[in-house]
C-alpha cells in the first residue's frame, strides 16, 4: 500500500477586514494533523503531513506545498488527503470561487487561490492514486445569497465548470461544508468546529468498518452527512472507482464494495452506494464529552454510559442474613434510581457497603453515581476497589476510563478502555467511549503554538499528540482578535499611570485657564479635554479586557477628584476661597466654573465607563465558556 500524504491549512486571522476572524480554523486543521500522525490514531507519518496555520498560510506558501506534493511528492499508488478551514468568496466580476489566504484581499480575487486554475489543474496532473479535498469555508461576500439555491449550498464554490472537469478524474474528491455565512455564525464544540468535531469522531471509530476496522472515505462522508445538520453537513463532489482507506491496513480494493459514479450528469454529487448504513451519532455519544469535560452526565441514567452488567453476588465473608439485607438494599437503591433520586440511592447504597464492604456491584453503582455527580476522584476509588476484586470486569474498566477521562489522565483512561474491549470487544458503548476519549486527546493535547512552515510535524513523534499537556489553541478563551487579559500587577500600574496622567492633564488645563485668563481659551480647554478622554478610554476598553484590576484604581479616582467640588461648594471655607479667587480673578470666574464642571465629570463618567465595560468583559467570557 502507497503512502498517505496531507496538507492542512487553517487560518483565523486575515490582513483583509472584510474577512471576520474565524474562531476554531487554525484548531480544527491542527487537531485533525496531530490525530492523523498520532500511534493512536491515524498512524500516518509524521513527516508526510504538513500543517500550515496563520501567518505562514500564504498563497505562494500554500502553492508551492500543493505543487510539490501533487507533482513530486505523490507517486501512483499513494492516497493525498488536503484539508482548508477558512474564509472562501465569489469572484464579484465573474462569480468564480476562491479560497482566501492570509495574505488575500477581497477586491483583488487574484490574491486568493483560484480553484479552476489553480487546485485543478494539480487534481489532474498528478499521479496519485486518489485526492480528496475537504473545504470546511465560511461564506463570505455579497454573491452567495444570489448563486446558492439553498442557505448553505457549497456548489457555487467549485462551480460548474469544475464540477463538470472533476466527474472526468477519477478518484478525485471534492467534500464541501458550510463553516458559517451571513445568515449562520461559526459553531463548535469541545473548542473545535462542528464539522471537525465530527470527523475526528468519525476516525476514531463512528465510521469505521464493522468487519475491517477500516476508515474508508466514503462511509466516512457518510457518516458526516448523517451526523451534522443542515449548515455543515457536507456536500460531496466526484467519482471514484472503489473505496479509498484513509486510516488502517489492508487491500483497498476488496475491502468494502465499490462506489458507484454520481449519476446526475456533471457536477453531481457522489452518492455511496453497497455500503451498510451508518446510523447517526447516538445522543450518549454525542454528548460523551460535553464541553465541561465530563463523561458522566448528571441528568442521564445513573449507571452512566454503559449498561450494568447481570447482579454480581454478594460477598462470601458476609453473613446469610447481611447477605439478604444487602440485597434487598441494593434492590431499593435501583428503584430509588428509576425514580430519579439519586441521592436517596447513594445513602442505601452506603448502607450495603456497611453490611457487605465488598460487594462488587454496589460500589460499581456508586461509583457511577458518583461521577454523575461529578465526583470523579471518589468514584475511582469505588471502582479500584471493584477491579481488585474482578480484575475482568468489563464494565469496572469502563467506568475508569470514563473517570480518568474526566479527570484529563487521557493516557490511562485509553488504555482502561482498551482493557474494556479486550474484555468485551462488541460493546458498541465502549466503543463510543474510546472515539470520545480519542477525540478529546486530539482536541485538548494538541500543542498550541504555531506550526513551523514547512514539514511542521515531520520532527515530532507520533505520540506527539497525546503527550503534552491540556494546552489549547493561542486564541482560544482570548479576548477578541486574539488578545489576551495581562497580567494583574501590570494591569494594575497601567490603570494607575493613566489616571495619574489624565488627572495630570486636567489640573493643568484647569491651572492655565484660571492663572492666566487673558491666554486663548482653546489651548487650556483642549488639555483638560485630553485628560478627560484619556480617563473615558482607560475606563471603558481597560476594564473591558483586564477586568477588575483596571477598575480597581477607577472608584479611588473618582471619589479623589468629587473632593474637590464637594470642598469648594458644601463647605463655608471652600466658599470663602472660591469668593476669594473670583474676587482677585473677576475674568477667571468662566474657567473656574469650568473647571469645577470638568472635576464632576471626572468623579462621575469614567466610574459609570468602568462598570459598563467591566459588565460587557463579563458577559462575553460568559458566553465562550
Amino acid at each position: 500500500m502507497g503512502k498517505r500524504l496531507g496538507l492542512l491549512i487553517g487560518i483565523n486571522q486575515y490582513q483583509d477586514n472584510s474577512f471576520r476572524p474565524l474562531r476554531y480554523a487554525e484548531m480544527d486543521a491542527r487537531a485533525i494533523a496531530h490525530w492523523l500522525v498520532n500511534s493512536r490514531g491515524g498512524r500516518w507519518n509524521p513527516s508526510d503531513v504538513q500543517l500550515l496555520l496563520g501567518p505562514q498560510a500564504t498563497r505562494q506558501h500554500i502553492e508551492q506545498w500543493l505543487t510539490q506534493l501533487c507533482l513530486q511528492a505523490a507517486g501512483p499508488d499513494d492516497t493525498l488527503f488536503l484539508y482548508f478551514a477558512g474564509h472562501a468568496f465569489l469572484d464579484e466580476g465573474r462569480a468564480e470561487g476562491y479560497l482566501a489566504l492570509v495574505d488575500t484581499f477581497y477586491q483583488q480575487p487574484a490574491s486568493g487561490l483560484h480553484l479552476a486554475t489553480t487546485l485543478l489543474p494539480l487534481l489532474g496532473r498528478s499521479p496519485a492514486r486518489a485526492i480528496v479535498c475537504i473545504l470546511d469555508c465560511f461564506q463570505t461576500g455579497r454573491l452567495w445569497g444570489q448563486r446558492r439555491s439553498s442557505p448553505f449550498d457549497c456548489k457555487p464554490l467549485p462551480g460548474p465548470a469544475f464540477l463538470a472537469a472533476l466527474q472526468q478524474l477519477p478518484n478525485r474528491f471534492l467534500l464541501c461544508s458550510c463553516r458559517g455565512n451571513e445568515l449562520a455564525a461559526e459553531q463548535g464544540e469541545q473548542n473545535v468546529g462542528l464539522l471537525a468535531h465530527r470527523l475526528l469522531l468519525g476516525l476514531c471509530g463512528g465510521a469505521a468498518d464493522p468487519t475491517s476496522g477500516q476508515i474508508i472515505f466514503q462511509r466516512l462522508s457518510l457518516y458526516l452527512q448523517q451526523s451534522l445538520g443542515e449548515q455543515q453537513r457536507p456536500q460531496l463532489f466526484g467519482q471514484g472507482l472503489g473505496p479509498l482507506v484513509l486510516v488502517g491496513e489492508g487491500n483497498p480494493e476488496t475491502s468494502a464494495p465499490a462506489i458507484a459514479r454520481a449519476g446526475n450528469g456533471a457536477g453531481g454529487e457522489a452518492r455511496p452506494s453497497g455500503l451498510h448504513q451508518v446510523p447517526p451519532v447516538p445522543g450518549r455519544a454525542a454528548q460523551a464529552l460535553p464541553q465541561t469535560g465530563q463523561l458522566l452526565q448528571p441528568t442521564q441514567a445513573p449507571i452512566g454510559i454503559a449498561q450494568l452488567s447481570p447482579q454480581q453476588p454478594a460477598s462470601a465473608m458476609a453473613s446469610p442474613t447481611a447477605e439478604q439485607q444487602a440485597a434487598l438494599l441494593l434492590q431499593q437503591a435501583r428503584a430509588l434510581l428509576q425514580q430519579q433520586r439519586p441521592a436517596d440511592a447513594l445513602n442505601l447504597l452506603e448502607q450495603v457497603l456497611q453490611l457487605a464492604p465488598t460487594n462488587a456491584a454496589a460500589l460499581l453503582l456508586k461509583g457511577q453515581l458518583l461521577g454523575t455527580a461529578g465526583r470523579f476522584a471518589e468514584a475511582l476509588q469505588a471502582i479500584e476497589l471493584v477491579l481488585h476484586q474482578e480484575p475482568g470486569n468489563a464494565l469496572a474498566w469502563s467506568t475508569r476510563a470514563a473517570l480518568l477521562a474526566n479527570l484529563g489522565q487521557f493516557e490511562a483512561a485509553l488504555q482502561a478502555v482498551e482493557r474494556s474491549l479486550a474484555l468485551d470487544p462488541h460493546n458498541a458503548e465502549t466503543q463510543t467511549i474510546k472515539s470520545a476519549i480519542l477525540v478529546k486527546m486530539a482536541v485538548t493535547q494538541t500543542p498550541a503554538g504555531p506550526a513551523a512552515a514547512g514539514p511542521a510535524l515531520a520532527n515530532s513523534s507520533s505520540n506527539q499528540a497525546t503527550a503534552g499537556g491540556t494546552e489549547m489553541a493561542a486564541t482560544d478563551g482570548a479576548p477578541h482578535g486574539g488578545q489576551r487579559r495581562r497580567r494583574p500587577a501590570r494591569a494594575l500600574l497601567i490603570s494607575l499611570a493613566l489616571q495619574v496622567v489624565g488627572l495630570a492633564l486636567g489640573l493643568l488645563g484647569a491651572w492655565l485657564a484660571i492663572k492666566h485668563p487673558g491666554a486663548p481659551s482653546v489651548l487650556p480647554l483642549t488639555i483638560e479635554g485630553l485628560g478627560l478622554a484619556l480617563l473615558c478610554v482607560n475606563a471603558l476598553s481597560g476594564c473591558y479586557f483586564d477586568g477588575f484590576w483596571r477598575f480597581l484604581p477607577i472608584p479611588f479616582t473618582s471619589l479623589l477628584t468629587a473632593l474637590l467640588p464637594a470642598y469648594l461648594l458644601l463647605t463655608q471655607s471652600g466658599r470663602m476661597r472660591l469668593v476669594a479667587l473670583v474676587t482677585a480673578n473677576p475674568r477667571g470666574f468662566t474657567a473656574a466654573l469650568f473647571s469645577l464642571l470638568w472635576a464632576g465629570l471626572v468623579a462621575v463618567l469614567p466610574l459609570l465607563l468602568a462598570l459598563i465595560g467591566l459588565l460587557s468583559g463579563w458577559l462575553r467570557g460568559a458566553r465562550r465558556r
